[in-house]
C-alpha cells in the first residue's frame, strides 16, 4: 500500500566515498549503527570517518520478527542513542524504523500484539511523544523497496507478516552512496526496478483516472527505460538513479491522491511468499501476470482494464518487441530482465495462501474487497502452471567485465 507522511523525509545523495565524512553533520546526541552483516567493507568505510567509535549492532537480511525488534530496541536503550544509522536493505531497514517507534512509545507494542489478529494491516496510533523517537538516517544498498522514505514496513509476527503504518514511521534523513549499491548483485538492480515499476503501475490500475496520470505514466517510462540501458551498460550513475527513482515511487507526485491499497497483486504476492519462505519479488513475479490477464479479461475486481492497456502503452512505446497484450508482455520484460519467480507451487501452498490471502486482506477489508478465494485459486493456479523464466541478461561494467548475476564478475 501506499502511505502519508508525519513528516517529510530529507533526501540526500552523495559522491561515492564521501558520505563517512558527510553524515557526521545530520546526527545529533549518541549514535549508534544498524548494519547488514554481510556488508563489512561498507561498514568499516562508515566507521572510519564521522561514526568512528559508535556502537554496532550487526543483523542478518531475513525478514522482521518480533525477536528482531527486541535486539534493537535493547541496543538503542543500553545505549543511549539518540541518533540511528541504518545501512543494507528493506528488512534492515524496517527494523530500525519500527524499533525506534517502540523504543519511543512501548504502548504500540501492546497495540500491535492486540491488533495483529484482525487484519494484515496494522495502522499505528500516533506516539505520544514524537521527540522521544531517536532520528534515524537511513542507507539502503539495495534498490526498489524505497524503505529508506516510505511510511510502511513490514513485520513478521506469530499470526503471520503484518503491514505496519504509522505517522512516524518514515526515516527523517535518507542517504544515497552510490558505493552502497555497487555489490548488489545485477539480477537484485532488475528486480528492485521492477518492484518500483509494478508498485506505481498497480496503484494506477487499481485507482480512478487522477490529473496525476501523466506523472505516473512517466515516472514508468524513465524506469522502464533505466532497465532497458543496464542491459546494455551497467554503471555507478545508473544503479543511483534507479534508486533514486525507487524513493521518487513514494514522495513524487505519481501516486497522488491514489487509492492506497490499488496494488492488488502486492497483497497475494505477500501471502505466497510468506508461506514459501520466498522473498516477496520472486512470489510477485510469479502471480503478476495472471493477475493482469484476469484484468484484460475484465476481472474488474483486480484492476480497471483500460487503465492497464493505457499503461502497458507507454512500456511498448520504450521496448517496441513487447507483447501488446499486457499479461503476456509482462513476463517477456521479466524475461529480458531475468527475473525469475517461483519453481513450483504446490497444491497446499495453494490452499494455504488463499486462506491467508482471504484472511488478511479480504472480505469487508478496502484491500482485496470484491474477490474471493475461487478468484485467489485462479490465480494461483496459473501461475503455477507457468514456465519460468530462464533467460538472464548479464551487466556489461564499464570496465569491460560483466556480472553473472551472483555478485561476481566474469571477462566478456
Amino acid at each position: 500500500m501506499i502511505a502519508d507522511h508525519g513528516w517529510r523525509t530529507r533526501c540526500i545523495i552523495v559522491d561515492d566515498g564521501t558520505l563517512p565524512k558527510y553524515v557526521g553533520g545530520l546526527t545529533r546526541g549518541r549514535t549508534g549503527v544498524v548494519v547488514d552483516s554481510a556488508l563489512t567493507v561498507h561498514r568499516d568505510k562508515l566507521l572510519s570517518g564521522d561514526l568512528k567509535g559508535a556502537a554496532v549492532l550487526e543483523l542478518s537480511a531475513e525478514p522482521v520478527t518480533v525477536q528482531t525488534l527486541r535486539n534493537v530496541g535493547s541496543f538503542i536503550r543500553e545505549n543511549g542513542l539518540q541518533t540511528i544509522v541504518g545501512l543494507g536493505g528493506g528488512s534492515i531497514l524496517d527494523a530500525v524504523k519500527l524499533a525506534a517507534l517502540f523504543t519511543a512509545d512501548p504502548s504500540l507494542t501492546i497495540f500491535a500484539e492486540r491488533h495483529a489478529k484482525r487484519s494484515g494491516l496494522l495502522v499505528l496510533p500516533p506516539i505520544t511523544n514524537p521527540k522521544e523517537r531517536p532520528k534515524t538516517i537511513l542507507m539502503p544498498s539495495t534498490v526498489g523497496t524505497g524503505a529508506e522514505v516510505s511510511g510502511v514496513a513490514c513485520l513478521d509476527t506469530a499470526v503471520g507478516r503484518r503491514l505496519i503504518a504509522a505517522r512516524h514511521l518514515a526515516g527523517e534523513v535518507a542517504m544515497l552512496d552510490a558505493g552502497h549499491l555497487a555489490t548488489l548483485p545485477g539480477h537484485l538492480v532488475f528486480e528492485g526496478l521492477l518492484e518500483a515499476v509494478l508498485r506505481v503501475a498497480g496503484t494506477m490500475i487499481g485507482s480512478r483516472q487522477s490529473i496525476f496520470d501523466d506523472d505516473g505514466h512517466a515516472l514508468i517510462q524513465r524506469m522502464v527505460r533505466l532497465g532497458q540501458l543496464l542491459t546494455l551498460h551497467d554503471a555507478p550513475e545508473l544503479r543511483l538513479t534507479a534508486a533514486r527513482l525507487s524513493m521518487e515511487t513514494h514522495l513524487g507526485w505519481a501516486l497522488m491522491g491514489r487509492n492506497p491499497y490499488g496494488a492488488r497483486h502486492w497483497y497475494l504476492a505477500n501471502e505466497l511468499a510468506y508461506v514459501t519462505g520466498a522473498r516477496k519479488m520472486t512470489a510477485t513475479v510469479s502471480v503478476i501476470g495472471p493477475v493482469w490477464e484476469e484484468i484484460t479479461n475484465g476481472a474488474a475486481a483486480w484492476g480497471d482494464r483500460r487503465r492497464l492497456q493505457e499503461l502497458w502503452s507507454v512500456v511498448t512505446n520504450e521496448v517496441p518487441g513487447l507483447d501488446p497484450n499486457p499479461a503476456l508482455g509482462i513476463n517477456e520484460l521479466m524475461a529480458r530482465w531475468g527475473i525469475a519467480g517461483l519453481e513450483t507451487i504446490t497444491e497446499e501452498t495453494l490452499v494455504r495462501t488463499t486462506d491467508a490471502a482471504i484472511r488478511n486482506w479480504g472480505g469487508a477489508l478496502p484491500m482485496l474487497r470484491g474477490i474471493d478465494a475461487v478468484q485467489i485459486q485462479h490465480i494461483l493456479t496459473a501461475a503455477a502452471s507457468a514456465r519460468p523464466v530462464q533467460h538472464k541478461p548479464s551487466l556489461v561494467r564499464p570496465n569491460g567485465r560483466s556480472n553473472n548475476g551472483k555478485g561476481e564478475e566474469v571477462s566478456t
